[in-house]
């Protein structure tokens, strides 16, 4: 049987019906309250009996939930009718106001699904209504990378824990690792009828050594949560249950992996699933939090400003620098010299936070010492064309012209870019961030390639989304003193800060201090 889109001609009466719920594969238990089974999903078909439950989907807008291809049809041919969201609470009785039961309107299997094979084993649940979201249902976002997260993902659905010839009717949490394809062939056995490729791109094999999930699990997510900018811990899948080897010791599942499939879904649901767009369309209530410890400064008045080579794109955070105080009513602004040695030249303006005030560059000094890739002299001085004022929003920095450990933090300059907007670059909102790092992370540097170097380093602690937080390279590392707020430059992020929550490297200020002074002076 083969079909792409099923659609329910027969609408299912539900509520008062005589119909009632059988729960044969599973008793849906779960957990309650955290985000990452809020947006799990039962799907249901309709017997005499009532309605089975036997195969699990996750809601990513109130009106779709994502599944498996292989789950349109159970093994008489019948399509699924409900799906069941709000999952019932392990060891409380059930709450009816906070579960709903909704009829499927259209099942939409990946138009490149054939029941043959077991590629391209996706699906989408269009709802007859919108969920109503509450305490107990929320939706979740998608994993976007072409790579499984570094830390274990986690699976929620049918589990027979420690694998027992009973199957176990509670929906369980268990915590999964990617498994090599090697390793994968090697336990599981391919069929050359259903597999003739083997293994694709779009497929991964996930296990642990003494679970997976099992009979019943079909479509269900494999998920890490991953931090928002404000703390809020967001569901990311990253795959779908799809097939593997029996509920046993060793046992390995394959899933569909999500991200291939991201344009696909967007068309059907007509939502963007960029991280930004999707994390801050999923409004849900009592999200867990975490501290990340990123900030968002004043706007104005800022020491920040960008660099621009053409004014024709006004983008603030192809670079960044730090403006310092004026001497003798020149002013002067420390950038690196990566941003200062470019394929398309050096810099030719800088420009403001929300005033957008541009400025030419009237001079351009990298450090005699520096060399592609050895960071320790990565930084360059800018002589402006003309002085930026408080009327501009800048609050000019000091330079910080001493070593050793700051009284308490310091703040790495980061921003966020637009969120899939369509939008000229002059309409485009950045957004900026400081990654405020406590004093006892600040020290010398634990990566091998530059562990020996004499280079400002710190670690935030947060695991974010990725991609929603931008290192600003030539951006400043600075302390916020306690004389009329006046900004401290300490550094100038460096090219090596690969993101914003590996470790963030910076240019040491006060080794150049003579060379700077030599310029501005």
């Amino acid at each position: 049987m083969r079909f792409h889109v099923i659609l329910l001609v027969a609408a299912v009466i539900l509520g008062n019906s005589a119909v009632g719920e059988q729960q044969s594969l599973a008793q849906i238990l779960v957990p309650f309250g955290s985000s990452i089974d809020r947006f799990k999903v039962a799907i249901g078909w309709i017997t005499s009996k009532g309605i089975e439950y036997g195969c699990g989907g996750s809601l990513i807008t109130s009106k779709f939930v994502l599944t498996v291809a292989h789950c349109a049809a159970d093994g008489d041919a019948k399509v699924p009718t409900v799906v069941k969201l709000g999952l019932k609470e392990q060891g409380r009785a059930d709450d009816s106001s906070l579960s709903q039961i909704i009829n499927i309107k259209e099942f939409r299997t990946h138009p490149q699904f054939r029941f043959s094979k077991k590629y391209y084993d996706i699906a989408l649940i269009e709802l007859e209504r919108e969920v109503e979201l509450n305490d107990a249902i929320c939706t979740a976002c998608l994993w976007l990378e072409d790579t499984t997260p570094e830390e274990a993902m986690s699976a929620i659905g049918f589990v027979s824990p420690g694998f027992s010839p009973n199957f176990d009717p509670i929906l369980r949490n268990v915590t999964l690792k990617e498994i090599s394809g090697k390793e994968c062939g090697e336990i599981l056995p391919l069929s050359g009828r259903t597999l003739p490729d083997g293994l694709v791109k779009e497929q991964f094999c996930a296990g642990s050594d003494d679970q997976d999930t099992c009979e019943g699990d079909s479509g269900s997510p494999l998920q890490v949560e991953r931090a928002e900018i404000n703390g809020d811990m967001i569901p990311l899948i990253v795959g779908l249950v799809s097939f593997g080897t029996p509920c046993i010791e060793g046992s390995v599942g394959v899933y569909t992996r999500v991200s291939p499939y991201k344009d696909w879904i967007e068309e059907v649901t007509g939502q963007s699933f960029d991280y930004g767009a999707c994390s801050r369309a999923s409004q849900c209530k009592q999200r867990k939090r975490t501290e990340t410890k990123i900030e968002s400064p004043p706007n104005i008045p800022t020491h920040r400003v960008g660099l621009l080579w053409n004014e024709s794109n006004p983008n603030p955070y192809q670079c960044g620098a730090t403006i310092l105080l004026p001497n003798q009513g020149t002013q002067y602004a420390i950038t690196s010299a990566y941003c200062a040695k470019t394929k398309q030249g050096p810099p030719k303006f800088v420009i403001t936070g929300p005033h957008r005030t541009i400025v030419a560059i009237e001079a351009v000094h990298v450090h005699p010492e520096y060399k592609p890739g050895e960071p320790e002299n990565d930084i360059a001085v800018l002589r402006l064309a003309r002085s930026l004022h408080e009327s501009d929003g800048m609050l000019p920095a000091k330079l910080c012209r001493r070593d050793g450990f700051l009284l308490d933090e310091t703040d790495y300059s980061a921003y966020r870019s637009p969120s899939h907007s369509t939008e000229s670059i002059q309409d485009m909102i950045f957004e900026r961030y400081v990654i405020r790092i406590n004093n006892v992370d600040v020290g010398k540097c634990t990566s091998p390639e530059y562990r020996d170097k004499d280079l400002l380093c710190g670690k935030s602690k947060a695991l974010l989304i990725p991609k929603i937080c931008e290192v600003d390279y030539g951006g400043p590392v600075n302390h916020v003193g306690d004389f009329m707020n006046i900004p401290y430059l300490y550094g100038v992020v460096s090219t090596l800060s690969k993101g914003c929550t590996d470790e963030l490297v910076a240019t040491r200020i006060y080794r150049h201090i003579d060379w700077i002074k030599s310029i501005t002076h």
